[in-house]
């Protein structure tokens, strides 16, 4: 019988390419449990054998690789935890594996982690700040714990800390000295204390409130040494601690999550922290909130976005800082990710969360839209302001989209979202258009007539964007593929151009122009072309019709939005309309019609 104690190497077997084993360490004999040739990945789940399956890809593609992949193996009736090391052997036709039993480690870790978030709730319930004091780098870090979230009050230099209290004058003057005293003492390390004094230092420059502060020495195995305290604020009557005050400064009382005033503030301080690098903002907003307030009353709706907090609560666990805008709006400010993949996570998490929210009492499931914005991505994108301006506009554009979906925002692909002067904005009907993009998209339609067709495909590309259209197609006849088309994806649906065929739907075109709101309006009208096209997914779209030299319809170009109904702003239609002309020339003088 195999040991099955915890944390236990077993040496590496030998497998073929199709990772049989071929001979090794009997324990893995025992441990697989055959005494012949057996496969690996009889031991494993669909999706471990997928990883498996692509580290052993990747190790027979690259000789010397050395991948680990944690699976779980079921040995005698108990389910155990495994880090499983894979490696092309010398003579490039087996490979060499082992296995590690990890399972008492994954168990001390989980229990660390409950452990864990169980004295965060505790601190949490106290209404205590906590901080930090690590003298050998003068490292002041004052925060309190709003459930699993960290909130810094101050994170910088205890002397420069000292200086800027007492020079902007948030220490009562006849505690001075009990505060000079305190922050002696605190430098130096060493000792435990608890020191009481008045101020204005945690909840508001304009509130004097009475301090208890209490700290203590701790020195780690390492060497590393720190001061650990707590900073309450303590009732002038009674002497407990006043967790109100602290709460009703920094909580939005409905979700528990910052409020407007506490998380603007922390974003500011964000962008001047040593992690402003890798700071981002997240802007939710609930969809079509408006409609749960209007059928199911303005309490039920509370619950909605208390729910809703407690989603993105603990989506973002302890990776980021999340607060509530007001109304159906939430914020998050993002300081450890530096992957995309890692703010995709967190904000797939949320979509799909949000859309389980009271889903049984509900006749439309609830949904939310959510722009990213990320420090350094795309120009003037450093300060507060400009990083909520594109995280805002990010919003936008993934509600203009159809909603249901999150926008990260990527100036390759979104243009420039956020231009230095805002007077270069155009709105309209609450839509944003830039004038930049909009002068660039006539210099594209000029270099179209001078060099030809071969960046019709970069156009239609950048009029979608600038117009947030899903799909522009240019069909030269009546059926088939579309000659062009922006680069979306394949199973992304378009308009049919068989519709001209239909003679009557034809008659609605002016000036060979079409621009249609909402697609129901063609069901009584042209029943077939709205059947058509409903079928396609298209909601709302702008057509032209492409004629030969005789006048004759030979195709069709239709900028289509999929999944809302939404009239088109006089500038989008013009803009269309003057590419469509362009094109149509071009495709004249080519004789491509």
């Amino acid at each position: 019988m195999i040991d099955t104690k915890f944390d236990i190497a077993y040496a590496a077997g030998r497998f073929n390419l199709s990772l049989n084993i071929i001979d090794g360490n009997p324990q893995i004999f025992n441990l697989m449990g055959m005494d012949s040739y057996y496969s690996v990945y009889k031991m494993l789940s669909d999706d471990e054998q997928k990883k498996i399956a692509s580290a052993a890809a990747q190790c027979l593609e690259h000789p010397g690789l050395v991948c680990d992949e944690c699976v779980h193996i079921t040995v005698d009736g108990k389910r155990c935890c495994y880090i499983l090391t894979i490696q092309l052997a010398q003579d490039g036709n087996s490979y060499d594996l082992a296995l590690i039993n990890v399972s008492n480690t994954e168990n001390r870790i989980n229990e660390l982690n409950r452990r864990l978030i169980t004295a965060r709730e505790y601190i949490s319930l106290t209404g205590e700040a906590v901080f930090a004091y690590y003298p050998d780098t003068q490292r002041f870090h004052l925060y309190y714990i709003n459930h699993q979230q960290n909130v810094t009050i101050f994170d910088e230099n205890f002397g420069e800390w000292e200086t800027q209290m007492l020079e902007q004058n948030r220490v009562a003057k006849e505690d001075f000295e009990t505060f000079e005293t305190f922050c002696s003492i605190l430098r130096n390390g060493k000792f435990s204390q608890s020191y009481t004094f008045h101020g204005c230092i945690i909840s508001d420059a304009n509130i004097l409130e009475r301090y208890r502060v209490s700290f203590k020495p701790k020195n780690y195995e390492n060497g590393d040494q720190v001061v650990i305290g707590t900073w309450a604020i303590i009732h002038e009557a009674t002497g407990d601690v006043n967790a109100t005050i602290l709460e009703d400064s920094y909580i939005d009382s409905l979700t528990g999550l910052l409020n407007k005033k506490s998380i603007m503030k922390y974003a500011e301080d964000a962008l001047k922290g040593k992690n402003r690098d890798r700071t981002a903002f997240a802007i939710i907003d609930i969809d079509d909130f408006k409609s749960v307030n209007d059928n199911f009353g303005h309490m039920f709706g509370d619950k909605v976005i208390k729910a809703v907090g407690n989603v993105i609560k603990n989506a973002v666990g302890t990776n980021a800082v999340a607060g509530r805008m007001g109304g159906d709006e939430f914020f998050i400010v993002f300081e450890q990710f530096t992957d995309e993949l890692e703010f995709r996570n967190v904000l797939r998490c949320i979509k799909t969360n949000v859309a389980t929210v009271y889903h049984d009492q509900m006749e439309r499931k609830l949904s939310c839209s959510i722009g990213l914005a990320r420090y350094g991505v795309g120009p003037f994108s450093t300060t507060y302001h400009d990083l909520f301006k594109i995280a805002d506009r990010s919003l936008y554009l993934a509600k203009v989209k159809g909603k249901n979906r999150y926008i990260i925002y990527k100036p390759e692909l979104h243009g420039d979202f956020n231009l230095q002067n805002d007077d270069d904005i155009i709105n309209v009907s609450n839509t944003f258009y830039s004038e930049t993009d909009i002068n660039a998209l006539h210099n594209m339609l000029s270099d179209l007539i001078v060099y030809g067709t071969d960046s019709v495909t970069e156009v239609l590309d950048f009029f979608a964007h600038v117009m947030t259209i899903n799909r522009v197609s240019v069909f030269l006849s009546d059926s088939g593929a579309p000659a062009y088309t922006n680069t979306l994806p394949a199973d992304v649906p378009m308009a049919d151009p068989s519709v001209l065929k239909n003679v009557k739907y034809l008659y609605l075109f002016t000036n060979n122009l079409l621009a249609v709101s909402n697609l129901q309006s063609l069901e009584f009208s042209t029943p077939e072309v709205y059947k058509l096209l409903s079928d396609t997914g298209v909601a709302c779209f702008m057509q032209y019709i492409v004629r030969d030299r005789e006048g004759e319809p030979v195709g069709l170009i239709s900028a289509d939005v999929f999944d809302r109904s939404s009239a088109f702003p006089k500038i989008a239609i013009t803009l269309f309309a003057d590419m469509c002309r362009t094109l149509n020339a071009v495709f004249l003088r080519e004789h491509l019609i």
